[in-house]
């Protein structure tokens, strides 16, 4: 009787160890838990008249000024710790459609041009016909 009782929860035990979920240990984070969205939406956020549109001087504006508060000690450029809380930043608010910023001249530092070239890049992909705005139109037929 008393080893039929053993035996019984050793069952129990194994079971219960079957059925629990598995983490196995990896290097990276947790996958973010966010909704996709496209380049587009990234580009619609410049459009500061709401008038459908986004021209190059919308989208410059909007660059400007989003490095102007991302460059907390005023002196043109990004360090290291005011570019991460950039790249945290623009992955908070754009979520799938953030871009990191990257120091591509490797000089510790990311200045304007650096800032700017993932959101210009969107940009210019998405103004089909070259004409320096991007519509409603071209946002339509613009591939995802």
């Amino acid at each position: 009787m008393r080893g039929l009782r053993i035996h019984g929860l050793a069952s129990l035990l194994l079971v219960a160890a079957c059925a629990a979920p598995v983490r196995h240990w990896s290097p990276y984070p947790a996958p973010r838990a966010e909704n996709w969205h496209s380049g587009k939406a990234l580009i619609a956020n410049f459009d500061t008249d709401a008038d459908g549109t986004v021209t190059r001087r919308e989208l410059e504006a909007g660059l400007k000024q989003n490095f102007w508060q991302a460059d907390h000690n005023r002196d043109g450029r990004l360090d290291s710790d005011e570019a991460a809380a950039a790249n945290q930043r623009r992955i908070r608010l754009e979520e799938s459609t953030a871009m990191p910023m990257i120091d591509w001249n490797s000089d510790g530092v990311v200045d304007f041009q650096e800032f700017a070239t993932g959101v210009r890049s969107q940009f210019q992909q998405l103004d089909l016909n070259g004409d320096g705005t991007v519509t409603l139109s071209e946002f339509r037929i613009a591939p995802q």
